[in-house]
């Protein structure tokens, strides 16, 4: 399906001579943020389907309360549409996130499958995560998220619980951090 240009977006505004300026500043206002609607749109909701219809209501918003005021400039009046657009995005996203489903995950079809290269993947990324890791804290790591207790870890390991505990936290925390700097580029 082939999108409407702004020029037919706004073919539809009923105004009287007298306000022909809107209808050009609406234009203007929609060929600017047009490109920009529809990454909120995917960013926010998780695809543009909607883009039209919400770029439609902001424009009849905009166009009631722009009738009630005097000329505006072409930025004021892209601003304006901007902050309307934004605010039916935000209605949508709240809308969406009330939504009851019904039934259980059990009815849902399997989606994860394991392919023996992902394995050797997941196995990849873990060693470069732990590889500045302590041999026994990386031990100690995998047995309690294997669900092991810190007792028991402590007792295989040869030391106190609240020693192995402050030692896998220092870790995890480093490890917290590089992610957090990789991850914003540093």
């Amino acid at each position: 399906m082939l999108l409407p240009s702004p020029s037919e977006l706004c073919w539809g505004i009923k105004l009287p001579p007298e306000q022909k300026w809107l209808e050009k500043a609406i234009h203007f206002a929609v060929s600017n943020i047009w490109q920009r609607a529809h990454r909120i749109a995917r960013s926010q909701l998780g695809d543009e389907s909607q883009t039209l219809e919400m770029i439609e209501i902001a424009i009849g918003k905009a166009v009631d309360r722009l009738q009630l005021n005097s000329q505006a400039s072409p930025e004021e009046v892209t601003q304006l549409l901007e902050r309307l657009y934004l605010q039916e995005v935000r209605h949508r996203r709240k809308a969406n996130n009330r939504i009851v489903l019904v039934g259980a995950s059990e009815d849902l079809p399997s989606t994860s499958t394991h392919h023996p290269q992902s394995l050797v993947d997941s196995a990849i990324d873990l060693d470069i995560i732990l590889q500045n890791i302590p041999p026994e804290v990386r031990f100690a790591l995998l047995l309690r998220y294997s669900q092991s207790r810190w007792n028991e870890i402590a007792a295989v390991l040869g030391t106190t619980e609240a020693s192995i505990r402050l030692r896998c936290k220092r870790a995890l925390n480093r490890i917290r951090q590089k992610l957090e700097d990789k991850k914003h580029g540093l």
